[in-house]
C-alpha cells in the first residue's frame, strides 16, 4: 500500500466513532471523497419484510428517538473496513401544527393531520423507518370518508426561517364567513346556493344541528 493509499485509508475507529455520535452525513461525505468505491446508492430498501423506495413519504424515528414525517430522499450502504455493511438513508422532514409560529387564530383552520414540506434533510440509519405513509392533497383528503392513521395532507411547505407555512395563509382558499381557510379537522356545513362551506360556529349552529337540517341557505344568501 502506497502512503497516499495509507493516508486515505478510512479507519474502523474512525467509522465506530461518527457512527456513535450519529454523524451519519460525515460518513457519507468521508467515503464518497476518500473511498468512493465501498459506498453504493439504491432506489430501494428492505426492512421488515416491506419494500421502501427513493420519493417515498414515510414515519421516521428521529435520533431523538420521536416519530416524524419525511420524505425519503437518498439510500445508500457503506462497506466498512470489516467489510460490515452500513445503510444510511437522507431524509427530508415534514414538519407540523405545533411547530408553526402564527398568530393562534389562525390555528383553527390548521389540521392535526397536516404536514408542511420543509428544506431541512438529515441522514440516519436505515433503521429507523418505521412504516410508509400517504401525504394526499388537501382536496384528497377532503374526500376520504375515514381517518386513518397512517393518512395525512399538504398544502404549504414551511419557511424555515420564519416558521410559516408557504404560501402564506393568507392566500390559500377561503369560503367562510370568517375568510379562514377550511380546517377538516372541524365540521362544516355547506351552502345549498352558493356551494361554500361554513364553519358551525361561525353561523351559529352545532353539531347536533346537523341532522336536522334538509337544506342549508348560508346568511350570505339569505341577504
Amino acid at each position: 500500500m502506497s502512503e497516499e493509499e495509507k493516508t486515505n485509508q478510512i479507519t474502523s475507529n474512525t467509522v465506530n466513532e461518527l457512527v456513535k455520535n450519529d454523524k451519519y452525513g460525515h460518513l457519507i461525505q468521508l467515503y464518497l471523497k476518500k473511498d468512493p468505491t465501498r459506498i453504493k446508492k439504491y432506489n430501494t430498501i428492505q426492512k421488515s419484510n416491506k419494500i421502501y423506495h427513493v420519493n417515498q413519504d414515510v414515519a421516521v424515528c428521529a435520533l431523538n428517538d420521536d416519530i416524524y414525517s419525511a420524505k425519503l430522499i437518498k439510500i445508500y450502504c457503506i462497506r466498512d473496513p470489516t467489510n460490515t455493511f452500513i445503510p444510511i438513508i437522507q431524509v427530508q422532514w415534514y414538519y407540523s401544527k405545533q411547530d408553526l409560529k402564527i398568530d393562534q387564530k389562525l390555528m383553527k383552520c390548521i389540521s392535526d393531520k397536516e404536514l408542511f414540506f420543509s428544506t431541512h434533510s438529515e441522514y440516519l440509519p436505515a433503521n429507523k423507518i418505521q412504516v410508509g405513509i400517504k401525504v394526499l392533497t388537501f382536496e384528497e383528503y377532503s374526500e376520504l370518508e375515514f381517518e386513518e392513521e397512517t393518512i395525512f395532507f399538504s398544502r404549504a411547505a414551511i419557511d424555515l426561517q420564519s416558521m410559516e407555512p408557504r404560501p402564506n395563509i393568507k392566500l390559500w382558499k377561503k369560503s367562510c364567513v370568517c375568510q379562514l381557510p377550511q380546517n377538516p379537522d372541524l365540521q362544516m356545513i355547506q351552502c345549498d346556493e352558493c356551494d361554500n362551506w361554513y364553519h358551525l360556529d361561525c353561523v351559529q349552529l352545532q353539531d347536533q344541528d346537523i341532522n336536522k337540517i334538509d337544506k342549508y341557505i348560508c346568511p350570505r344568501c339569505i341577504k
